[in-house]
């Protein structure tokens, strides 16, 4: 079923649209229970794939669109959960409600089984008890949750109780469940993951091995053969991923909320399959030398994940500023680390002749090897080079690799010894890759 546009009306009621400035741009919020948020209650930075930060700052036709795609999603959701036929309205409010309390919690609560077993009654009955958050620290009814609820209780019974048409069944799962255990080689998990059953610790089958390889492929287990078997390390690894992701419940079992959140970063694990290995830039929140933070380069083998990597530095020490490339600070001059993008990379250029490490660059803090690294994508039209900082390039911190001074860079990416140089240049001979995903978590 699809949601009407009187759900999309109840549902921009009660999120609202808070922080909106004179310039007509939306900032972030705190909502109710601590959580930072922004437009009609989006908590997820859609364009970036990440949780929503305080500096934060959205146009009101972004946050219409966020709402599209997050109502889509609980949709879906709904949709596979869901075992029997529904009014509009029925749907509608649940639609709604599910927005707002999130699909981790409708999965296991008491509405969700009594629709499944047909008690429609029972179910809108189940309204009144979501109505609680925190206040001031305080866990207590709030007033306008209990305006909402009555609201969509009263869509899910406009259309009357008794819903015809047939009851949906669950089609077969191509990730079936199986009492034999094994282990099989790694594979790229697909997107999105081909079960529905909820997963937890001792589930056994096709489903299991394909999220023990969905893991992998974040880097939360090793990127060897996986097992058939939901185990304690699988488990382990999932309350680590729900812990690290925020999600609304840390209890290891692969629900629908954990699930989507896993399809979601597979697929910005992913951002250039059929290209080839490409580059990816992360934090460590690793110390590295001279205040300097470690960043970690990654090559990316879209199908075998990450294959190797380097220790590196961005930015100079004191104004490692970890900044997407289109913060207001985010400009010329600002010293900080390479900004939050995708960049293409370019060919190796030596100062002193192929293979020469002895003679440096005219600058001499490039030291002998430049990489140009070239954002391409999104640059205004009116954008200089040095206008939008957004020309970087792959060099040693000769500097202080020569006399341990300068430490660090204006932006570029910079292996930090000589050897590290060496490493740098054999892999981007050995896997030729032409994108740089720079990851800051931001």
């Amino acid at each position: 079923m699809n949601p009407t546009s009187e759900c999309f009306k109840l549902i921009k009621k009660w999120e609202g649209l808070h922080r909106k400035r004179r310039d007509g741009l939306i900032e972030a919020y705190v909502d109710p229970v601590g959580i930072w948020t922004i437009g009609f209650g989006s908590i997820q930075h859609w364009d970036l794939d990440r949780p929503i930060l305080q500096t934060d700052v959205i146009t009101e036709a972004t946050a219409e669109r966020w709402l599209k795609l997050e109502v889509e999603q609980v949709a879906e959701d709904i949709d596979r959960l869901i075992k029997v036929s529904l009014t509009q309205g029925m749907f509608d409010a649940l639609v709604s409600f599910v927005y707002n309390i999130g699909i981790g919690a409708f999965g296991e609560s008491t509405i969700l089984r009594k629709i499944n077993d047909r008690d429609y009654e029972g179910a809108s009955q189940e309204f009144d008890r979501w109505v609680h958050g925190t206040d001031s620290g305080v866990r207590k009814v709030l007033p306008g949750l209990v305006n909402r609820r009555n609201e969509e209780e009263a869509m899910f019974r406009r259309d009357g109780l008794t819903p015809t048409g047939t009851i949906t069944t669950t089609p077969a799962n191509p990730a079936t469940a199986s009492s034999i255990k094994e282990e099989r080689p790694y594979k790229s998990a697909p997107v999105p993951l081909p079960f529905d059953r909820n997963l937890q610790k001792g589930d056994i089958g096709d489903d299991c091995y394909i999220l023990n390889c969905a893991l992998a492929g974040l880097g939360l287990l090793r990127m060897s053969p996986q097992p058939n078997e939901f185990t304690q390390v699988t488990e382990d690894a999932v309350k680590l991923y729900q812990r690290r992701e925020a999600l609304s419940r840390i209890d290891g079992v692969v629900g629908p909320e954990t699930k989507r959140a896993i399809e979601n970063d597979l697929r910005a694990a992913r951002p250039i399959d059929g290209l080839g290995v490409y580059c990816r830039l992360t934090r460590t929140g690793a110390d590295a030398y001279a205040g300097l933070e470690w960043c970690k380069l990654q090559f990316v083998d879209p199908d075998k994940g990450v294959v190797a990597f380097l220790d590196v530095v961005s930015g100079l020490a004191g104004a490692q500023r970890f900044l997407p490339w289109n913060h207001p600070d985010s400009i010329p001059g600002n010293l900080a680390p390479i900004p939050q993008d995708r960049y293409y990379i370019a060919d190796i250029d030596w100062a002193g002749g192929k293979n020469s490490y002895r003679v440096s660059h005219t600058n001499p803090g490039i030291g002998p090897v430049w990489v140009p690294i070239v954002k391409l994508e999104n640059r205004p039209r009116n954008c200089s080079v040095s206008g939008c900082r957004d020309a970087f390039g792959f060099h040693a911190d000769w500097n202080w690799i020569q006399s341990k001074s300068s430490p660090g860079s204006e932006g570029c990416v910079c292996p930090t010894t000589p050897d590290a140089l060496e490493e740098l240049v054999r892999l981007l001979r050995q896997h030729d890759p032409r994108w740089l995903i720079v990851d800051w978590g931001v």
